[in-house]
């Protein structure tokens, strides 16, 4: 059994979010595949919290371990804030601080992820995915938003640093040359239905499809190896991710983790 490709993964029809269990005589794996939203009204953080709760309860006086993705953002003083700030990833940190459960992002780093990237795809193109990415992210924020440029420069200056690239341009003004380059339009913040339909690693329209694509398959084979060394090493495992790595992942994890 390998997990689903995206091609496989297209064809299917699944609810979201997407939650699931499976279990042995002593361990326990919850998966909760979220809609990513940063609304603290989002129906969904009813469900998170009534599955996040059943598994504190099995899971008592058992090594237990909280898996979330795109990082471990710092502990807020209210769930309203955390999920603000970071989603679904921020309101799991804030549940597990309350049970002393231990949080760990199961995600290749940024410096290995481009690196594999690279193989296959030219830095403009890379960058260029991880950009759009934000700036999809920042238009679900809800209203009052951050000022684009300073939400924008930071994620930036991040990817600055996990990369080794001294011979590029991590600039808003140069992501907005590379847009240029590669739509052969002017970058436009308002055209938010782009940026949706940019990211999605389903259908493979521009070549920045086929990078959020090969990132998919590399983090998802990644993530697949941290759950099975940490469910030998004697864990249950809560997990909150994106709907899709929660169905890609299932009939594999179904199969080795039994």
């Amino acid at each position: 059994m390998l997990l689903l490709t995206q091609e496989e993964y297209s064809k299917l029809k699944h609810k979201t979010p997407y939650v699931y269990k499976i279990q042995n005589k002593k361990q326990f794996l919850y998966y909760f595949g979220e809609r990513h939203s940063f609304d603290p009204k989002n129906k969904q953080w009813i469900q998170v919290k009534e599955f996040w709760f059943d598994f504190i309860k099995n899971t008592e006086n058992s090594k237990r371990i909280a898996f979330v993705e795109a990082g471990n953002p710092s502990l807020k003083e209210t769930e309203e804030k955390s999920i603000l700030e970071a989603g679904g990833t921020g309101l799991i940190v804030f549940l597990s601080s309350q049970s002393k459960t231990e949080v760990y992002c199961p995600e290749p780093n940024r410096t290995y992820e481009m690196m594999e990237l690279e193989k296959q795809f030219s830095k403009e193109e890379i960058e260029y995915y991880y950009f759009a990415r934000i700036v999809y992210q920042w238009s679900k924020i809800p209203d009052p938003k951050p000022k684009f440029e300073e939400y924008i420069i930071r994620f930036l200056e991040r990817d600055k640093k996990m990369s080794d690239w001294n011979d590029f341009d991590f600039s808003f003004e140069n992501l907005k040359i590379v847009h240029k380059k590669l739509f052969d339009t002017e970058f436009d913040l308002e055209d938010l239905n782009f940026f949706k339909d940019l990211v999605t690693p389903v259908e493979l329209k521009t070549v920045i499809n086929r990078v959020a694509r090969a990132s998919g398959e590399i983090r998802n084979e990644y993530i697949i190896k941290e759950i099975q060394k940490y469910w030998n090493n004697g864990y249950s495992i809560f997990i909150e991710y994106g709907a899709s790595h929660a169905v890609i992942q299932e009939s594999l994890l179904k199969e080795i983790l039994k």
